[in-house]
């Protein structure tokens, strides 16, 4: 029997950056991926197109699938020679019940890695500005389970040992027994004003954090309403974060925004948005699929009749040149005039040693526009008199995509979506349609566009555009925001 490779993965706590870098080529390399809520869902973009995506679920008082069915999933990819991830919140080794599907893997001779991850217990503290040792404060800490295997739920502890001999304390999974959490703690020594920190979401921009004492922190929460996924802090160290608090309170803190577009295209304006503190969260929607034949091809050749060929990206003038190499066709036997939509394409074609002109409307008498599938119909609309189309790609959905758009979304991980130009407006639409999720699914975000024409093509589709940008991208979305700051505080 064929034995696949198991790769226990560790995702970190949120921020989509702390992933490993061994977990990360885990999941690009791996054909099944079985993920649970914790997780980033951002991640699932980094999957292969054609993985099969498995959701594990794993909310309080309600799982999708049981410990025991996730365990007979892994082994039923693995036994048929299948790389697996099996993709968990923060680090599978702590309480992430790794050591139970490492004994499985074991027992039926299946290879397999534990890639750690960093800790909610680490990363949501630091986030937080709270340390969990210093040399005064704090030389010693403990991570402790906060939920029981009772029917009650309530932790089974030393509450003694755990009172005297630890300073710093992290509970997980405790919110639900927080009050009697910090009852048994006072009742065997710890002082009622011992500093408590509670933080939800730790790591993303939607992170919250109560601070208390062991004597009000059950209420604060309570008032608040504060629930999982969280952890609780306590220890004298929490008091530092007067000091060292650094993550929250930056100006677009709370923020989350959604781009439809690949994330090399928007590198600066992802950087500067981060160092604001929102998350943001950029990945194409679509997937390309080469549709470009020798027939179509083979027709550019030569000059029977007067025709313009317009290369529309710098993507499409490699993506024909690389068709014609694979169908055995000489681009050299090409004898019509080149144009190039832009400087920026002409300057691609004539570094591959085609001379271009820049394309000019009135010039052209049958142009042939040479393009990916959203370029050529961006195109199309814009452009009035006849022409004809080489589509060098087509547009399709992957699973992944879905997974990563919709969870996003629904599991409140984005609060806005921004595009920035008509091709991400028409891929959304293209993807939407392709892969059957309903339009209303953006009717609870902020709906950011750049560009008069990419708001009038969004509604004309029936999806409402909230705010507009025409100028720079940054200072245009600080701007939307703060807008929107003042007007809450206002009312």
């Amino acid at each position: 029997m064929e034995r696949g490779m198991v790769y226990l993965v560790g995702a970190g706590p949120g921020d989509a950056e702390l992933i490993s870098l061994k977990g990360k080529r885990a999941l690009q390399q791996a054909e099944v991926v079985i993920f649970d809520r914790l997780i980033n869902p951002f991640l699932l973009t980094y999957a292969k197109e054609d993985a099969k995506l498995i959701y594990c679920g794993k909310q309080p008082c309600r799982h999708t699938l049981r410990q025991e069915d996730i365990q007979k999933e892994i082994l039923i990819h693995a036994r048929k020679g299948k790389t697996v991830v099996r993709l968990k919140g923060g680090d599978p080794a702590v309480f992430g019940r790794v050591g139970e599907e490492a004994e499985l893997l074991a027992e039926h001779h299946i290879p397999y890695e534990i890639v750690p991850g960093i800790t909610a217990g680490i990363a949501a503290t630091a986030y937080a500005g709270v340390p969990l040792t210093h040399r005064v404060h704090s030389d010693s800490f403990a991570v402790v389970t906060g939920h029981g295997s009772k029917k009650s739920g309530t932790p089974e502890i030393n509450w003694q040992a755990l009172s005297k001999g630890v300073k710093t304390i992290v509970f997980y999974m405790g919110i639900k027994h927080l009050k009697t959490i910090a009852a048994e703690l006072m009742s065997r020594g710890k002082v009622s004003e011992t500093p408590v920190l509670v933080v939800q979401w730790g790591t993303y921009s939607k992170q919250r954090t109560i601070e208390g004492t062991l004597a009000n922190i059950a209420r604060k929460v309570a008032q608040a309403g504060v629930t999982n996924p969280a952890i609780i802090v306590v220890g004298e160290v929490v008091a530092l974060r007067s000091k060292l608090a650094w993550y929250d309170n930056r100006r677009l803190s709370g923020r989350s925004i959604l781009i439809p577009g690949p994330e090399k295209k928007h590198l600066k304006l992802i950087d500067q948005v981060k160092q604001q503190g929102a998350d943001v969260f950029a990945f194409p929607l679509l997937t390309e699929r080469a549709t470009a034949d020798r027939h179509q091809l083979a027709g550019l050749l030569g000059s029977n009749k007067p025709r313009e060929l317009v290369f529309l990206s710098a993507e499409s003038v490699q993506l024909c040149l690389q068709a014609f190499g694979e169908h055995k066709l000489d681009f050299r036997h090409v004898h019509s005039p080149i144009y190039a939509v832009d400087p920026s394409v002409r300057q691609t074609l004539r570094s591959v040693g085609i001379q271009a002109e820049l394309l000019e409307d009135s010039r052209l008498e049958l142009p042939v526009f040479i393009g990916k599938e959203a370029e050529v119909e961006s195109m199309r609309h814009q452009y009035e008199r006849p022409a004809e189309e080489l589509i060098l790609t087509k547009q399709q959905v992957s699973q992944k995509n879905i997974e990563a758009f919709q969870r996003l979304i629904r599991e409140q991980h984005v609060n806005a979506l921004l595009i920035t130009s008509r091709v991400e407006a028409m891929q959304l639409l293209t993807f939407l349609t392709l892969s059957g999720i309903e339009a209303e699914i953006c009717n609870g975000l902020q709906l950011i566009c750049k560009g008069k024409d990419v708001k009038l093509l969004l509604e004309s589709q029936k999806i409402a555009v909230q705010s507009l940008i025409e100028g720079d991208e940054l200072a245009g979305l600080l701007d939307i925001f703060d807008i929107e700051e003042r007007v809450v505080m206002e009312g």
